[in-house]
């Protein structure tokens, strides 16, 4: 048998909570954290609700050369330092050569919204493109120098700095990055789970952070007709599966997870939250924003994903939607679920904790999997809110407005992102057992 992969660290920074245990119960209740945006006037916008952490976030100021300023910046090496702690992974010197056995793999980041700061003042600074004067880019630094409220502006959407310093944190020489935009938190983890099964590493820091809670991203987001508008009722705004759904809603955050191979969890006494069972990822390539209407590459992940751990459709206990509260996704994902498994889907519960924590993109398939971990901890299943009214192209169990006591020893948990980029990954507890 290969290398087993079993979680040993979690930790998160997330609408609800800045731990995981608060967050998972929160979300057991059935409590929302959609409110009004705070964070800059939103009056005139579609979308004036968001999931933003509205609580001080408390970790480090600087890691090595990183600054922690921005909010990118504060919720990774926050929740870094929770994920490290919960873990007790001893803390490697400079020069120790296990660094090179340690990894960090992270979503991060919103895309290109730097240019919505960096595109005027290079105009102000550079002048005309038509310009005939000289330019060059020592001139460009100089100018950008002379605003550093600009500059501000730059490095909190600018994330590349992230998955470094949580290198420094981590102790890890080995960094990278995972973009597969509302997929990417999931990715991050099935890349994870990969470099430990290759033998690469032995333990790899992994997750997801993004702040899109913005000026610039927000009415992106709303001209795709993407997020819900329910301004009147923002906590009934996200309602996956519903038949008066809408849209989804913008959320923020950071989760990660300590992974590590077992038999080195093992030697070194450490708790074992879980197992990461298999994993499968598909592409549709149907449109860049619409998922493929009869669910192909969901299913698809879906059966990859069992096929990955050894399981068949019996074996899984609970479905974490991806279940974003858009018309599109939830009915092809309910599609994708009745192929992937058949008469069986009509008897798994499936609900969708976006519901109460909104979309939290590069950061949502991973803080979903720490879901999946506490229900199979807890043996509960957190609910879908808001599920009012059934809609005929859903019709699954989706755990409604209600937790439920229910013994789950296998969980999936779904991602399916822009540009049909779909990954499924199976959780489940460890056996005890080191075979």
């Amino acid at each position: 048998m290969g290398r087993r992969v079993v979680i040993t660290g979690m930790g998160t920074v997330t609408p609800h909570a800045d731990d995981v245990d608060n967050l998972f119960s929160q979300v057991a209740e059935g409590v929302s954290a959609v409110r009004r945006i705070t964070q800059f006037d939103p009056t005139g916008l579609a979308s004036q609700i968001a999931a933003e952490v509205r609580y001080e976030v408390r970790g480090p100021d600087q890691v090595g050369p990183y600054a922690c300023s921005s909010r990118t910046m504060k919720f990774a090496t926050a929740a870094a330092q929770r994920a490290l702690a919960d873990a007790g992974l001893p803390e490697l010197d400079p020069d120790d050569p296990a660094r090179g056995r340690r990894a960090v793999h992270l979503s991060s980041g919103v895309g290109s919204a730097a240019m919505e700061a960096l595109g005027p003042l290079t105009l102000s600074v550079w002048g005309s493109p038509d310009s005939d004067e000289k330019r060059d880019l020592p001139a460009l630094r100089r100018g950008i120098a002379e605003h550093p409220e600009v500059v501000r502006g730059i490095e909190e959407w600018f994330c590349e700095f992230a998955a470094p310093a949580l290198g420094v944190m981590f102790g890890a020489d080995r960094v990278s990055l995972a973009a597969s935009a509302c997929a990417s938190g999931s990715h991050a983890l099935l890349d994870a789970v990969n470099m430990i099964k290759l033998g690469q590493v032995d333990s790899v820091l992994a997750g997801g952070v993004c702040t899109p809670v913005t000026r610039s991203m927000m009415p992106g987001f709303a001209m795709l007709s993407a997020l819900s508008t329910r301004n009147e009722d923002p906590q009934g705004a996200s309602r996956p599966f519903d038949a008066g759904r809408s849209g989804f809603i913008m959320g923020e955050g950071c989760s990660l997870m300590v992974l590590e191979d077992l038999e080195a969890a093992l030697a070194r006494g450490a708790r074992i939250h879980g197992e990461v069972l298999g994993a499968g990822i598909a592409t549709d390539a149907y449109r860049l924003t619409d998922p493929e209407p009869t669910g192909r590459g969901m299913g698809e992940a879906m059966r990859r994903a069992m096929k990955d751990a050894g399981l068949g459709p019996d074996d899984v206990d609970y479905i974490n939607a991806h279940g974003t509260s858009t018309k599109l996704n939830d009915a092809a994902e309910t599609k994708a679920v009745k192929a992937a498994f058949g008469a069986r889907a009509y008897d798994i519960p499936m609900s969708s904790t976006k519901s109460m924590f909104g979309h939290l993109i590069h950061a949502a398939g991973i803080t979903e999997a720490l879901i999946c971990i506490k229900s199979i901890q807890e043996g509960i299943i957190t609910p879908t809110i808001n599920h009012e009214e059934a809609d005929p192209e859903c019709d699954l169990d989706y755990v409604p407005n209600e937790a439920r006591q229910h013994r789950v020893r296998v969980a999936m948990n779904n991602s399916f992102g822009f540009g049909g980029q779909n990954v499924s990954v199976l959780l489940g507890a460890w056996n005890g057992s080191a075979s």
